[in-house]
């Protein structure tokens, strides 16, 4: 007899009409989406609950995507080629690694209704993102914006519209100061109602800003996205700029996912999506630790169910939240992705946020990336504010042990500055031999791998 797989979601709190939305984006999927034709044959049916049918699933990855194509998730009656013809749509590639990018489907209305849903979780946003607002952007221009590594471009070659793009570099670490003033520059004169940041790129700013005792025009709202923020990037960030900010959290294939409130929790955006909880086994961290898989709501140009976004994340289980908001999934934080976990010497999965959390305590601290290379030896490379680098080794090794036991080996290395990974995101943890993370999952959620799902 099959064994049951269970769903987190039984759990959680909808509207009504929830449950068929998610049952509209699984039939779709099911019955007219050619990518998903092999899993009709787990599909309960109609017999059983949406929730339980969408965890007797398995999970839909990245190396799917590439395996389909973008033409392999355009539901029955719409022509891929006639869409990009008239202009409806476009085909886009997801930054990052070779072997991580994605070639998607976009369609526009689509990822602004996404925007507009997420926005209405925050009280600071529903405010300013009414339409029309100025917005100055701070990422890496190969994730948007205008890339110029040689040079410098104009303001009029930075602005797009009623964006402005602070930065045509992608590596912060060799950002030089004049190029940290000319940002401050454009923020106090374009002075827009949103700073959109990679968190790592602002923290470098706001280092400056403080360092070098600068006026910088503070925005009614930061928004902080690309990357999870770490807890020294927000510290860093809070000394130079006295606005409220908030996470934002999503990718290019699921649009946003889930949007920080204003008590500093993360909700799910249930009017474009819906979120399946899988939680690690109780040695890794669960049932409140786990990864996420998301399905989209009424995109007509792609269909993605259960799609497995890579990131481990915490749930809360302060109900209701101080914000007065409860439907649907509210975390406590996003963890990292699965490809930053690193283990103890013992085994035990331990969390790019759980490192974080240990080393934001270190005074001095400004950056760091730690790597997992063998079995119990991990090397930590960090920079340094005022105190000596020799008393900031000494304090990251006591913590890092007690994070990680004492049978670890932990080195560390000083340097100039930490140096981010194509294109421009920092990986502050992660391990030289790759995780499974499926194997650390809490075997009562976990759906089976369809066999041309193997990787």
């Amino acid at each position: 007899m099959k064994t049951r797989i269970e769903s987190f979601a039984d759990a959680s709190r909808y509207a009504p009409h929830y449950p068929p939305r998610c049952g509209k984006a699984l039939d779709e999927a099911i019955l007219s989406t050619p990518a998903y034709q092999v899993w009709r044959k787990r599909d309960p049916g109609d017999s059983t609950g949406v929730f339980s049918r969408l965890a007797s699933l398995s999970a839909l990855t990245k190396h799917d995507l590439r395996t389909h194509g973008p033409g392999g998730f355009v539901p029955h009656g719409r022509s891929l080629d006639e869409g990009l013809a008239s202009g409806q749509i476009e085909l886009v590639n997801t930054s990052g690694t070779t072997g991580d990018r994605v070639s998607n489907v976009w369609y526009q209305p689509w990822w602004d209704a996404s925007e507009a849903a997420s926005s209405q979780l925050n009280s600071h946003a529903r405010s300013l993102l009414a339409g029309g607002h100025r917005e100055a952007i701070l990422t890496s221009p190969w994730c948007t914006g205008f890339p110029c590594e040689d040079g410098f471009l104009t303001l009029e070659q930075r602005t797009a519209g009623r964006f402005l793009y602070l930065s045509e570099r992608s590596d912060p670490s060799l950002w030089p100061e004049s190029l940290m003033d000319r940002m401050i520059d454009d923020l106090n004169r374009f002075r827009p109602s949103i700073l959109e940041a990679n968190p790592s790129f602002l923290a470098k700013l706001a280092r400056h800003i403080v360092r070098a005792k600068l006026r910088v025009f503070h925005p009614p709202l930061i928004i902080l996205t690309y990357e999870n923020p770490s807890v020294l990037h927000l510290r860093q960030i809070r000394r130079a700029f006295e606005s409220p900010i908030a996470s934002s959290y999503g990718s290019t294939e699921a649009g946003y996912v889930f949007m920080e409130c204003e008590a500093g929790r993360l909700h799910q955006v249930t009017d474009s999506c819906h979120v399946d909880f899988l939680p690690l086994a109780a040695e890794h961290g669960g049932p409140d630790v786990g990864r996420i898989l998301v399905t989209t709501f009424d995109n007509p140009w792609r269909s993605l169910v259960r799609f497995d976004t890579g990131d481990i994340v915490r749930l809360s289980r302060q109900t209701p939240c101080p914000c007065g908001r409860h439907e649907g999934l509210t975390l406590l934080s996003v963890e990292g992705r699965t490809v930053n976990l690193t283990l103890t010497p013992g085994g035990r999965a331990v969390t790019q946020g759980a490192v974080d959390r240990v080393l934001g305590n270190v005074t001095g601290l400004l950056e760091y990336q730690l790597v997992q290379t063998g079995p119990a030896a991990y090397t930590l490379g960090f920079a340094t504010g005022e105190p000596p680098a020799r008393q900031v080794a000494g304090e990251v090794r006591d913590v890092l042990q007690s994070l990680y036991g004492p049978a670890a080996s932990i080195t560390t290395n000083a340097v100039e500055a930490i140096t981010p990974d194509p294109p421009g995101k920092y990986r502050l943890t992660r391990a030289l031999s790759p995780i499974d993370a499926d194997y650390l999952l809490d075997t009562r959620f976990a759906p089976q791998r369809e066999p041309d799902h193997d990787h």
